[in-house]
């Protein structure tokens, strides 16, 4: 039995137990072979590194080349506008690149506005019946079949037929109580909100609207209805022509108004008014006169002589023709008659062609008994027609019982001329400029138009920077001087430690070498500008290289790798004094040709060109890395499979060793064991 246990304590199964230590020896000679795998790997991760640092190089080449066409192509921000206002509160404005540089004088008048009528309190339960309600908003009608309900059903009905043109809301005024709004959402005179079908029985059941005491009244222009004012009609100096008063020059009339119109301060008189001028005529003086006849004053005879007497002399003062006649523009030609008095009106505006305006006779007089025209001018002819006075807040036979506000034009002055809109946004006053009314004003508000300085500088700094970026970038894979990340103060925590994995990666690579310093002598070459040689430099715009530190004579070395710096308030003094001139160093056409064709930013993007467009020199470095990491992938799969097949072979060969040694070893165990026994027997 003892026999038979030691046999089973040395039994051992190959590949499972390893009491020759076969695994160890398998493990040396594996890591031996795996030397080559080794080498090939780390060389497949510096391509891809290699790989990975050209892509990243040519994505930022790209991308400083965008930035350098930004400053000189068409959408360059040398042609920006910016519209800024002394009033933001009262005006603002933005202006695109059409608008002119200049300065203008605004007075805001009168902001736009569109009809907003209240109701009285009603109670809670209030309901509106049944029926069509139709509500107007200038030509613009909103129409609701409504099947009766509450007033707060009937509010949201009527915003969502209303959209653009019509809103309703209803506020609880008390506890008890509740007002109905109803406003029309599109400014402008022309665009009244008006009641129609069962929306005036509404109006007038809430109290929004009450019956118009007064009536308009439309003046008939005939030769009948004008009469004199202060002085005879002349033949021919007034006319009526298709029912248009032609007033000519130094003629004046009356309209009477018979009955009188009472007016309220709502009240005004709309009339069309066209003031024509009047070919100018040169001024040709009258011819001196004459002066008087004296009659010869005869002779005598003498001893068969005739002797003349000497003519008469009568000495005159020297000729002095008349001054020509002073030339007049008054455009104060309409007056009021109230009660007896005269009530001058605004003036008319001077225009060629026919203006309808509106003058607010309610707010300057009680009563209108009649209209009269002096026209003043020498030059002018005033044409009026289609006068008719009315009440501004009337709508038909109703008027506005709580009108919150009413329906108006704004009111514009810009230098001394009085521009009438129907919309706060105006967009056509100024080329370019777009301009937003927001409150009126008692002075007038300063609109500047000027280059975008901010723009401008922005982009300068963005070239800048991402300029400086690629330089650090050129200096970190082409030298090993620790002291390039270190001085790049703006690198992130990440972007540091991928500068020291990179430091020295390319060291002697000429060709980011020479890209360093065609970069940098771009950036330092002088330019043909308009300004000649007071801006022909970047340096003189505030953008430069500089080797000293500001008031040392010290060497900066940080500033000898070729560094960009930008003194801002050199470079806000170069915009706002040569903007021309600095749109030119970056991007000029020298040629005439309206291609551009000279500037920092034109040569920079002329130079990058080669290193990052497509078959480039970097896309093509990175296509031939691409080629050698594949080729790299397959050597290492193949490899790798040449290993498991000798890990494989190795294993079994150990094994057959280990097995045949056991065999070995049990047959030396079964011949001691043979000679033991052979002994004991004896």
């Amino acid at each position: 039995m003892g026999g038979t246990a030691a046999v089973m304590s040395d039994f051992s199964i190959p590949g499972v137990t390893d009491k020759y230590n076969t695994q160890k020896v398998i493990d040396a000679l594996m890591a031996a072979k795996r030397e080559p795998l080794t080498r090939m790997q780390k060389e497949l991760d510096a391509d891809q590194q290699k790989k990975t640092v050209w892509q990243d190089m040519n994505r930022k080449l790209t991308g400083l080349r965008d930035i350098a066409r930004t400053l000189y192509g068409f959408q360059n921000p040398f042609n920006d506008r910016v519209a800024s206002s002394s009033n933001e509160g009262a005006l603002t404005a933005t202006a695109t690149r059409q608008a002119a540089e200049e300065k203008k004088q605004i007075t805001v008048k009168q902001v736009a506005t569109a009809d907003r009528f209240l109701s009285r309190s009603l109670p809670l339960d209030y309901r509106v019946d049944a029926g069509t309600y139709t509500f107007k908003v200038g030509d613009k009608s909103v129409t609701l079949s409504w099947k009766g309900g509450t007033l707060k059903a009937f509010a949201e009905a009527l915003n969502a037929r209303g959209g653009a043109l019509l809103g309703a809301s209803v506020v609880a005024d008390t506890t008890t109580t509740q007002v109905l709004l109803i406003e029309g959402k599109v400014t402008g005179s022309t665009n009244r909100l008006s009641f129609q079908d069962a929306a005036v029985d509404l109006g007038a059941r809430t109290g929004m609207l009450d019956r118009s005491p007064t009536a308009s009244r439309q003046l008939t222009l005939d030769r009948g209805s004008i009469t004199a004012w202060t002085a005879p009609l002349p033949q021919g100096g007034v006319q009526v022509r298709d029912g248009t008063l032609v007033v000519s020059p130094g003629q004046e009339m009356k309209i009477p108004i018979s009955p009188s119109v009472a007016l309220n301060p709502n009240m005004v008189m709309e009339l069309s008014v066209k003031v024509e001028k009047l070919p100018e005529t040169p001024y040709v003086p009258p011819a001196a006169p004459p002066g008087p006849s004296v009659p010869p004053t005869g002779g005598m005879d003498y001893s068969g002589i005739h002797i003349e007497s000497n003519p008469s002399r009568t000495p005159l003062p020297e000729w002095q023709p008349p001054q020509p006649p002073q030339a007049v523009t008054d455009l104060k030609a309409l007056f009021a008659e109230s009660g007896g008095t005269v009530v001058p009106l605004p003036e008319l505006p001077d225009a060629a062609d026919f203006q309808k305006i509106q003058v607010p006779v309610g707010q300057l007089a009680s009563t209108l008994d009649s209209l009269d025209v002096r026209n003043r001018n020498t030059g002018r002819v005033i044409h009026i027609r289609d006068i008719s006075i009315f009440d501004k807040t009337a709508r038909g036979d109703y008027v506005p019982s709580h009108p919150l506000a009413q329906a108006g034009d704004a009111l514009v002055e810009m230098d001394g001329i009085q521009v009438k809109r129907g919309t706060n946004v105006i967009d056509d006053l100024l080329p370019g400029v777009t301009l937003t009314l927001k409150a009126p004003t008692s002075s007038p508000v300063e609109l500047s138009i000027s280059h975008d300085a901010e723009g401008i500088k922005k982009q300068v700094l963005n070239l800048v920077g991402s300029y400086n970026g690629i330089i650090t970038d050129i200096d970190v894979l082409t030298r090993r001087d620790d002291t390039i990340i270190s001085d790049a103060t703006y690198l992130t925590d990440d972007e540091r430690k991928k500068a020291q994995a990179n430091l020295g990666l390319f060291t002697g690579d000429l060709t980011l070498q020479q890209l360093k310093g065609s970069m940098q002598n771009v950036m330092m070459n002088p330019y043909p500008t308009s300004a000649g040689r007071a801006m022909n430099l970047l340096a003189q715009a505030g953008i430069s290289t500089d080797s000293r530190a500001p008031g040392s004579a010290a060497i900066d070395r940080t500033r000898l790798r070729g560094y960009l710096e930008v003194d801002e308030p050199r470079l806000d003094a170069a915009i706002q004094h040569y903007p021309e001139a600095l749109k030119e160093l970056f991007g000029a056409d020298t040629t005439g040709s309206l291609v551009v064709n000279s500037g920092a930013a034109f040569q920079l993007d002329r130079l990058l060109q080669p290193y990052v467009q497509v078959g480039g020199i970097l896309p093509q470095r990175v296509s031939t890395l691409d080629s050698q990491i594949a080729l790299s992938n397959r050597e290492i799969s193949d490899y790798k499979l040449k290993l498991n097949d000798y890990q494989a072979e190795l294993k079994r060969k150990y094994a057959q060793m280990g097995s045949a040694l056991d065999s070995l070893k049990q047959s030396s165990d079964s011949i001691q064991n043979f000679n033991k026994q052979s002994g004991t027997g004896q």
